[in-house]
């Protein structure tokens, strides 16, 4: 039987363990690799931010106008504890100033869909 070269078998004093670093070197390249995290991690979540606000927002005046005639605008929040849950919640502001919540619009909204009549009168 042929047997391996001896150069391929490595060193009888060799560590496969890997260098020991000290614990400030840790701390200081844990802290690292979270800052680069969160700076990948930063541009995407106020991404979505920004379009899911404008969805919301765009969706809501839409079912506003379709809802409360009398409304001299609306208003969209994401609220965490809403009824259903996280999302985001459409709110028509009438000319005394108070709110109603007009529709859940939920996490990421998307287009409003259309209302028959017989859902209107419902």
């Amino acid at each position: 039987m042929i047997e391996p070269h001896p150069e391929l078998h490595g060193a009888d004093d060799d560590d496969s363990r890997g260098p020991v670093y000290g614990e400030r070197r840790r701390r200081a390249l844990r802290i690292a690799v979270l800052v680069a995290l969160g700076a990948l991690l930063l541009p995407l979540v106020l991404s979505v931010y920004g379009t899911a606000h404008s969805a919301a927002q765009r969706a809501c005046a839409v079912y506003v106008a379709q809802f409360d005639t009398d409304a001299t605008g609306a208003r969209v929040s994401f609220e965490l504890f809403g009824r259903t849950g996280a999302g985001w919640q459409c709110y028509s502001v009438a000319a005394s100033g108070s709110e109603t919540l007009i529709a859940e619009l939920g996490l990421l909204p998307g287009a409003p869909r259309p209302i028959d009549d017989d859902e209107r009168d419902a």
